[in-house]
């Protein structure tokens, strides 16, 4: 009877995050799941089901390169703190999770990944990398490739991860919220709600007193779709709400002032909850979300595959091609 109920839970997880290879190889080949605006300015690099990895100038908007992905699902890329390398992961069993350094052209190999689903992140110096593994495991590696640890982080499914702004311990998301070291001893595991529900994002805030994570709201009636916040202590903070739609992924601008949310809208919000602005509602629904470095400009991508700039008015900019 567990067996059934988790393989019953996972089913409807996929289902959830619109996965199985029928949409995908139809309306939903165009979906941009991921983009990211590098630390230095210089690079916005975006991914999906699209065969590629897309690298566009941050200044110009520019396309300047794409990378080969073929037949996977790019569903989250994350550039190192200080280097021109990109970490990139799909849910595929051919190329699972791999990092790219752009100065030498290279792609570096993980070793031993076993699979991959959607959580992916740096640490504060850029010496480790973590990574989700399909339903209910964390990897972590060296910027070689070389693995440093694996386990268990959610009973069902890690969907998102992030590091702690300066220490070597992360939040994981999923069916629950997770706080590990970076050897997997647990600090601390917790239910968001009384109802059972799926987290799909978190990011910590740069001052390290708290985290927000972003859900699809709760798996029995898909309502209440919720950002909340969080400390390290399992006390919930505040919640907002807002959106028709799961809030898909979450961004906190660079000086902690603002927190931009992905979902039928763009939405602004600052440190305490209260919303700034909101772009117009739309069908298109919004996945990637990230600022850029100078906190002046957002970057989103959308299940049409558009990836528009904004300004943090939630003003569309330009769209780039």
């Amino acid at each position: 009877m567990i067996e059934a109920n988790v393989k019953t839970w996972f089913l409807l997880l996929i289902l959830i995050l619109t996965y199985n290879k029928a949409y995908q190889q139809t309306e939903d080949k165009k979906t941009i799941w991921t983009v990211a605006w590098s630390p230095n300015g210089k690079y916005i690099a975006a991914g999906g089901n699209q065969d590629v990895l897309k690298l566009f100038d941050g200044k110009t908007f520019e396309l300047i390169k794409t990378y080969p992905v073929k037949d996977v699902q790019l569903s989250r890329i994350k550039w190192h703190p200080f280097k021109n390398i990109l970490a990139i992961i799909t849910q595929s069993r051919t190329i699972k999770a791999r990092i790219l350094d752009l100065d030498k052209g290279e792609w570096i190999d993980l070793q031993d990944l076993k699979s991959s689903f959607r959580g992916l992140d740096w640490n504060y110096t850029g010496n480790l990398l973590a990574v989700s593994e399909l339903e209910d495991a964390v990897s972590v590696y060296m910027l070689d490739g070389t693995l440093v640890s694996r386990f268990l982080a959610d009973p069902k499914a890690v969907a998102g991860l992030d590091w702690h702004p300066s220490k070597n311990i992360m939040v994981t998301v999923g069916s629950q919220i997770g706080i590990y070291s970076h050897l997997g001893d647990t600090i601390k595991t917790f239910q968001p709600r009384l109802e059972e529900a799926f987290l799909l994002c978190v990011e910590w805030h740069r001052s390290s007193d708290f985290f927000v994570v972003g859900d699809y709201g709760d798996l029995e009636n898909a309502k209440d779709k919720m950002v909340q916040f969080w400390n390290m202590e399992g006390i919930k903070l505040n919640e907002i709400k807002g959106s028709t739609v799961e809030y898909r992924n979450i961004r906190w601008h660079p000086d902690g002032k603002k927190l931009a949310t992905a979902s039928d809208a763009l939405r602004v919000w600052s440190k305490s909850g209260e919303l700034l602005a909101q772009s117009k509602l739309t069908e298109d629904y919004l996945w990637g979300i990230d600022w850029s470095p100078d906190g002046k400009y957002i970057v989103t991508s959308s299940k049409e595959g558009k990836i528009i700039i904004w300004d943090e008015n939630a003003n569309s900019i330009k769209e780039l091609k």
